[in-house]
C-alpha cells in the first residue's frame, strides 16, 4: 500500500512520530525498535529486525557471486557469530573509504515501509494485510499483487516505489508466521505456496470448523484443538471487532486485542516474547525463525528473477549516485546549457566503468509557462543524446516555472539524491516552497543551485524585479543541505565543477550564512558603502576525514584560515604553503592538503556585506544514522550527545543512549520545547578512538509540524479505472481550521471530499480523493498526487503529502477463473397480504470465491455485509423483512473489480435450498485436491443443491451473477 507521512522521513520525525503513536494499533510482530521499547519486550524481535537481516543476507550472497572490485574474496564464515552491519558489508565488497549512506537509506525505507503497515490509519485494522480473520487465501492473493507490482516498479525503474511495496509485502509474509497456527502444527520450513505464483493454499479451516479451546490465563499452551493437527487445518487468529469472532474460532490476543474477552477466550499469536502481548510467546523464536527464513528466500528469489544490475539499484547496492539536472531553457541561458553538458561529459567519462558510475541520469527542462518533460534513463549514451537536444528557447523575462520543474526532479529522484539547478531567474510559482520541501525532507535529497547574473544579458523584465528574488533558492538549498552559488557567464563553466564534486559523497563540517541576501554585486545595483567587518568562525576536523572543500562568497575582502597547529593560509599571501586556494569571480575554494589536521580550526573574514561559508570533508566513512561506527583508522567511534541548532542557537544537547546493542541504534529524550521550533538541525558529538572530538551536522534542516497528513490507497491502479485515496488529517494541538487542495502530476480530473473541516485537539479527520485513471496511461508510468492542508486559523504554514500511482498493465486483472456466487441456503419465508411485510423476515447464506481475494460486500444502498472466510472462500449472511424480497450485493474484491451477487425470496413458501453442511458433504474447497480447481468444486457445489432440493426449486428461488466494472 503506497503511502506517505508528511514528516515521517525527516531526519527526527521518525522518533517524534513513533513515540506520540500508542502501541494499540499494533498488532504483528513488533514494527521496530521503539515498539518494542515502549513494550518493555526486549527479547522480542521486530518486523525492522527481521527485514534488515534478510537484505543484508541476500546482499552478502550477492557481494560472494559479483567480482571483488580489488580482486579478493568474500567468505560468508567470515560473518558468523556476528551481528550484520550494513557498514561492515559494504565495507568487505567496495573497501571502507566508500559510503553506505545510500544503501542504509533504501535498507531503512523498505523497513519503514514494512513498520508503517502497523501505524497507518488504512493498513493497521486490515485483516488481509496481517493474515488475520482466517483470511488467508485472501490474504495470500495480496501477497501475489504485491510482488507484480514490485515487479512492475522495478521493470519501470521506479526504485522509490518498488522499495515501499518490497517492505509492506514483507510485512504480511512475515505475519503469517505469528498469526497462523503452522509453527503450532509442527512445521519447521516455510510454506512452500506462500506468495509462489500458480500456487493456492489448501487446507484451511472452514467456517463451521471451531479452532481454539478457552484460556482463562496469559499463557495459551494447548488451546489450539487438536483436530487441526490431525487434519493439517490451517487457522488465523481474529483481532479486534472488524470482522467479530465467530463462535468456536481463535483470537489474536495480547493486551490489546478486544476479542479475546469473547469465548473461546485467549488467543494464539507469536508477535513478542512477552506475555502480556503473546498468549504464544514460548513459540516467538520459532515464529522468528521461519518468518527471517521466509523474507530471505523471497528477496534471493526476487534477486535471480530481475538479476544482479536492477536488484542493486532496487536497495541502492553501490557507492554511484544520480546526475540529476534541473535547466532553464530561456534564451538567456546559452552558456548555462553548455556548462551543464560539460560537466555531465566529464563525469560521465571518467566515472564509466568504475563503482563511482552514476546510477541514473534525469533532466527536466523549464521556462515559462513550460516545464519538463522528465528525462531519466540509466544509459549514458542516451542521456548524452537528451543532452544535445537541450537548447536555449525564445522569450528572455523573468521569472520562470523553476520550482514545478524541481518538483518533477524530486518526485523522480530516488532518495539521497542531488540535484543541479541552473537557471538565471527568480521563480514564478513561488507557492509550491512548501511542497518542494516536504519532498526534500521525505527524499533527503540536497539541492544545489547554479545562478547566473551577467549584467550583459539583463532580462527584460529585470529591473522592475525585487532585490531579494533569490531568497527562496537560498532558503531551499539551506534547508535540503545543499549550496547556493552565483556566478556570472564568464566564470559559469569553472564553477559547474562543483557537481563533479559533490556527486561523490560528501559531509557537512561547518556551514554559516551572514544576511539574507546572496547576489553578486553588479553595475546596476545601488548599494550603500558599508565599513569593512572581520569575523571569526571556528570549526572542528575530525579524524575521519581525508579531504577537507572550504567554499566562501560575497562580500569578501580576504580571510585567513588557522590550522590546528598555528599555521596560516590567507587569500592575499603570495606562497600558499599548505592549502590551494582558487578563485573564481567572487568566489574563494580552499582545499585542504590531505591528510588534514584533525583539531579545531579558524576562519578570519573580512567582508563589507553579506556572505556564506559552506566546508564539507570527503569522508573515509560517515556517521549517518550511526553507520560507519567501527570502520575508523583510529578505532571504533563513540557517540555521545546530539546539538539541535536553529538559526539562533542551540536549543540543547541531548544525551544519546544505546537502546538496541548491536544495532547502532540510539535515543535521546526530546524536550517538549522543541516543538515550537520549526526548523533545527541535527549535529552528532562523539569521540573517535583516540579521544578527540568528532562532528557530524545532518544534511537537511529538520522540520517540527503541528499536524500529521497521510495518504495510502488499497487497490492496484489500471488505465481506464478509477481509483481511490485515503487521506487522513490529525491534528495533536489546539483547535485548527484547514483548507484542503489536491492536485495531481500528470494533471486529472480529481474530486476530494472536503475542501474544508475543523478538528479540535487529538481529533482526526478521513476522507477520499477519487480520480480517473486516463485510458492512455502506460503501465510503469506515475501519478502523484499532492495534498496540501493550508492552516486557515490560526493562520500557518501548510503541510504537504505526496503519493506516487504506479501504472500496471491491465493484463494484471485477468484472471485464470472467473469470481463465482453461490447461494447454499434461503429460508424464511414472505406471506400474502394482509401479512405486514415488516413482520416477516428472510434469509439467504452466500459462499464466495474470488481468486484475487474479496475485499469488502455490500448492500445496494450502501451497507456494509459482514463475511467471514470460509476455506478458500468467504461465507455471508444476509436477513431480510419482507418489505424488500430481493438482495442485490456489491462484492469488490482486491483488484477493484465489482459485480453483484442477487438473490430473491419466495413470496408465499419456505423451501430450504440446501444447507452448508449438507453443501460440503459434497465437497469443501478445504478438500480440494491438486487436480481440481475452485471452479470445479463450486460447480459441484451447485449441482449438490439442484439435487437436493424439490422440484420446484426453481419456482421460489432465482439466483444470477453478473460480473462488471463500476466506474466511480
Amino acid at each position: 500500500m503506497d503511502h506517505t507521512l508528511a514528516c515521517f522521513w525527516s531526519p527526527l520525525w521518525p522518533l517524534l512520530l513513533l513515540l506520540y503513536l500508542p502501541p494499540q494499533g499494533v498488532h504483528g510482530f513488533f514494527p521496530n525498535f521503539w515498539s518494542r521499547a515502549m513494550a518493555v519486550a526486549w527479547g522480542s524481535v521486530t518486523h525492522q529486525d527481521m527485514t534488515e537481516d534478510a537484505i543484508l543476507n541476500v546482499t552478502l550472497r550477492l557481494f560472494m557471486e559479483l567480482p571483488h572490485p580489488k580482486g579478493e574474496r568474500i567468505e560468508e564464515e567470515n560473518f558468523k557469530d556476528r551481528t550484520f552491519l550494513a557498514d561492515d558489508i559494504f565495507a568487505a565488497f567496495y573497501g571502507p573509504e566508500v559510503s553506505a549512506k545510500r544503501f542504509r537509506g533504501a535498507i531503512a525505507q523498505v523497513a519503514n515501509a514494512n513498520a508503517a503497515m502497523d501505524f497507518l490509519n488504512t493498513t493497521r485494522d486490515d485483516p488481509v494485510l496481517h493474515f488475520d480473520s482466517e483470511l488467508i487465501h485472501s490474504a495470500n492473493a495480496w501477497l501475489l499483487q504485491a510482488r507484480k507490482e514490485v515487479l512492475q516498479a522495478v521493470r519501470s525503474e521506479q526504485y522509490s516505489i518498488a522499495r515501499v511495496r518490497l517492505g509492506q509485502l514483507l510485512h504480511s509474509l512475515q505475519d503469517f508466521y505469528s498469526h497462523s497456527n503452522w509453527v503450532e502444527l509442527g512445521r519447521r520450513q516455510i510454506h512452500p505456496d506462500l506468495a509462489q505464483p500458480g500456487r493456492e493454499i489448501k487446507s484451511i479451516a472452514t467456517a463451521d470448523t471451531w479452532t481454539c479451546s478457552d484460556c482463562a490465563e496469559l499463557t495459551c499452551e494447548g488451546n489450539l484443538l487438536k483436530g487441526l493437527a490431525a487434519k493439517g487445518r490451517l487457522t488465523t487468529g481474529y483481532y479486534g471487532s472488524q470482522p467479530e469472532k465467530p463462535t468456536g474460532k481463535c483470537s489474536h490476543g495480547g493486551k490489546f486485542d478486544e476479542s479475546r474477552h469473547k469465548e473461546p477466550r485467549g488467543g494464539i499469536n507469536k508477535d513478542s516474547s512477552s506475555v502480556y502481548f503473546s498468549p504464544h510467546h514460548y513459540l516467538h523464536s520459532e515464529a522468528v525463525t521461519l518468518a527471517r527464513e521466509a523474507s530471505t528466500h523471497f528477496l534471493e528469489k526476487l534477486w535471480r528473477e530481475i538479476g544482479n544490475k536492477q536488484f542493486m539499484r532496487l536497495l541502492d547496492v553501490s557507492p554511484a549516485t544520480g546526475l540529476s539536472f534541473v535547466v532553464d531553457t530561456t534564451g538567456s541561458m546559452g552558456e548555462e546549457i553548455n556548462a551543464a553538458k560539460v560537466q555531465a561529459w566529464e563525469i560521465i567519462h571518467q566515472r564509466r566503468g568504475t563503482i563511482q558510475e552514476p546510477a541514473f541520469y534525469l533532466l527536466v527542462p523549464f521556462h515559462d509557462p513550460e516545464f519538463g518533460p522528465v528525462h531519466k534513463t540509466s544509459d549514458p549514451t542516451e542521456f548524452q543524446r537528451i543532452l544535445n537536444t537541450i537548447s536555449p528557447l525564445g522569450g528572455g523575462d523573468e521569472p520562470e516555472m523553476c520550482l514545478s520543474a524541481l518538483q518533477l526532479a524530486l518526485q523522480n529522484s530516488p532518495p539521497y539524491s542531488e540535484i543541479f539547478v541552473f537557471t538565471d531567474a527568480s521563480a514564478k510559482d513561488a507557492h509550491l516552497k512548501n511542497s518542494v520541501e516536504a519532498l526534500i525532507q521525505e527524499r533527503k535529497c540536497k539541492v544545489t543551485f547554479l545562478i547566473t547574473e551577467d549584467p550583459s544579458k539583463t532580462r527584460v523584465k529585470r529591473e522592475m524585479l525585487a532585490p531579494d528574488r533569490f531568497n527562496l533558492y537560498v532558503s531551499l538549498a539551506y534547508s535540503s543541505g545543499g549550496q547556493i552559488i552565483f556566478t556570472d557567464n564568464e566564470n559559469i563553466r569553472r564553477v559547474a565543477e562543483i557537481i563533479g564534486e559533490s556527486t561523490i559523497s560528501t559531509v557537512t563540517l561547518f556551514r554559516h550564512q551572514k544576511g539574507s541576501i546572496f547576489s553578486l554585486p553588479g553595475p546596476q545595483r545601488r548599494t550603500k558603502k558599508q565599513a569593512s567587518e572581520q569575523d571569526v568562525h571556528k570549526f572542528w576536523i575530525d579524524s575521519l576525514v581525508n579531504k577537507v572543500v572550504v567554499t566562501i562568497q560575497g562580500a569578501v575582502q580576504s580571510f585567513d584560515i588557522k590550522d590546528p597547529e598555528g599555521t596560516f593560509h590567507t587569500s592575499t599571501s603570495a606562497h600558499v604553503t599548505l592549502a590551494k586556494i582558487q578563485s573564481i569571480g567572487g568566489i574563494y575554494r580552499v582545499f585542504l592538503p590531505s591528510p588534514v589536521l584533525a583539531g579545531e580550526w579558524t576562519l578570519t573574514l573580512r567582508s563589507k556585506g553579506h556572505y556564506s561559508v559552506h566546508i564539507q570533508g570527503l569522508p573515509t566513512y560517515l556517521v549517518v544514522m550511526a553507520t560507519g561506527l567501527n570502520q575508523s583508522k583510529s578505532g571504533s567511534v563513540q557517540l555521545q550527545a546530539v546539538n539541535l541548532e536553529s538559526r539562533t542557537g542551540s536549543l540543547g544537547v541531548l544525551t544519546l543512549q544505546e537502546e538496541a546493542r548491536g544495532k547502532n541504534l540510539f535515543v535521546a529524550e526530546l524536550p517538549q520545547e522543541l516543538l515550537t521550533h520549526s526548523n533545527f538541525s541535527v549535529v552528532l558529538q562523539a569521540v573517535d578512538g583516540e579521544g578527540q572530538k568528532v562532528e557530524r551536522a545532518a544534511s537537511q534542516v529538520a522540520t517540527t509540524v503541528g499536524s500529521l497528513l497521510e495518504l495510502s490507497r488499497d487497490t492496484p491502479v489500471f488505465p481506464g479505472k478509477s481509483v481511490a485515496i485515503t487521506w487522513k488529517l490529525t491534528n495533536p494541538g489546539s483547535s485548527k481550521h484547514y483548507g484542503l487542495k489536491v492536485s495531481s502530476i500528470p494533471q486529472v480530473p480529481i474530486h476530494i471530499s472536503s475542501t474544508r473541516l475543523q478538528l479540535g485537539i487529538n481529533q482526526t479527520a478521513t476522507g477520499q480523493i477519487s480520480l480517473p485513471v486516463p485510458d492512455t496511461a502506460a503501465p510503469g508510468s506515475v501519478i502523484t498526487i499532492t495534498l496540501q492542508a493550508s492552516l486557515l486559523h490560526p493562520v500557518g504554514e501548510p503541510n504537504f503529502a505526496h503519493i506516487q500511482l504506479l501504472v500496471m498493465p491491465l493484463t494484471q486483472v485477468q484472471k485464470t477463473s472467473p469470481p463465482l456466487c453461490n447461494v447454499t441456503l434461503v429460508d424464511g419465508f414472505c406471506g400474502p397480504p394482509p401479512s405486514p411485510c415488516h413482520a416477516q423476515h428472510w434469509r439467504a447464506t452466500w459462499q464466495i470465491w474470488d481468486e484475487a481475494g474479496v475485499r469488502t460486500v455490500q448492500e445496494e444502498g450502501g451497507a456494509v455485509v459482514p463475511h467471514q472466510a470460509d476455506g478458500l472462500a468467504e461465507l455471508l449472511s444476509y436477513t431480510s423483512d419482507c418489505c424488500s424480497q430481493k438482495a442485490k450485493l456489491e462484492v469488490t474484491n482486491l483488484l477493484g473489480e465489482k459485480y453483484w451477487c442477487q438473490v430473491a425470496a419466495a413470496p408465499a413458501v419456505s423451501h430450504k435450498v440446501t444447507t452448508p453442511a449438507d453443501v460440503r458433504k459434497v465437497a469443501t474447497f478445504a478438500d480440494v485436491g491438486k487436480e481440481t480447481t475452485p471452479t470445479d468444486v463450486l460447480k459441484k457445489v451447485v449441482a449438490a443443491a439442484v439435487t437436493t432440493t424439490t422440484t420446484s426449486w426453481w419456482s421460489v428461488l432465482t439466483v444470477f451473477m453478473a460480473t462488471h466494472w463500476l466506474r466511480q
